[in-house]
């Protein structure tokens, strides 16, 4: 169940065919379920063309819709303060896009899931990660590069670095192995900073 309410029109976009002018109306619509939306609709009443709808739980996406769906450009604004802008296709986001997020840290990529698919995350702090994510996690192969210029290349599970990869930092040390959680595990070959080199298989940072 819904209740309409026609409540502005916007006139005068001026059709340079025939000297038309044409309206469109904009209806707010409030649902049983709570959500409210306000905006455009087709002929048959679908919510299409602009508009906004706002949930219950303060969720609220603004921008473009097809046939009842999200799709095209807009802006979606979850209650926690996360703000994704970009494309939609069928409530999805997939396309070019950005993650902002409460504490200023910046994530934007292409995407065929909700922060799937490759792109770019620059922390506040400098720290920059570019590579595969999965649900927002640095999750495949990909480059992070910490705001001190430590550097590491490689595979990463779930944000952290885990597999196969190579760290390098600004003191000279290096590690190039297998890596479980942040630390180095399994065969690998680490080179200090004066250069001494300590090759094997590491568990939890420690040769064995």
């Amino acid at each position: 169940m819904k209740k309409s309410t026609r409540y502005f029109v916007v006139a005068a976009v001026s059709m340079l065919l025939a000297g038309t002018v044409s309206a469109q109306v904009v209806e707010t619509t409030t649902y049983d379920d709570g959500r409210v939306y306000i905006g455009q609709r087709n002929g048959k009443g679908k919510i299409e063309g602009q508009g906004t709808m706002t949930w219950p739980n303060g969720d609220r996406y603004e921008g473009q819709w097809k046939k009842g769906n999200q799709e095209g450009q807009g802006t979606y604004t979850w209650a926690n303060g996360i703000v994704y802008t970009g494309a939609w296709v069928r409530n999805q986001i997939k396309g070019h896009g950005v993650f902002t997020f409460p504490d200023g840290s910046v994530l934007e990529g292409e995407w065929t899931d909700m922060g799937t698919g490759t792109g770019k995350m620059t922390w506040v702090d400098g720290t920059v990660y570019e590579g595969s994510f999965v649900s927002g996690a640095a999750h495949g192969q990909g480059v992070k590069v910490w705001a001190n210029g430590d550097r590491y290349e490689g595979s990463f599970v779930q944000g952290h670095l885990s597999g196969q990869g190579t760290r390098t930092n600004i003191d000279g040390s290096s590690y190039t192995g297998q890596w479980l959680n942040d630390n180095f595990n399994g065969k690998g070959k680490y080179v200090s900073a004066d250069g001494e080199v300590m090759e094997g298989t590491f568990r939890a940072g420690k040769l064995q």
